[in-house]
């Protein structure tokens, strides 16, 4: 199984950030939960990955 390169990480923590900027136009509730939300997915992600 290939592993995630740091640039791909990078990527998508870039592309996470940009959905959580304009997330927050709409309501920073919503930004603040989806933050987290995203952050926990990719490093769940990242541990599954790695084993």
């Amino acid at each position: 199984m290939k592993t995630m390169s740091t640039k791909d990480e990078s990527i998508i923590g870039i592309l996470a950030g940009l959905v959580v900027l304009f997330a927050a136009m709409v309501d920073p509730l919503i930004s603040a939960v989806l933050a987290v939300a995203l952050l926990v997915a990719l490093r769940v992600y990242i541990l599954a990955r790695g084993r």
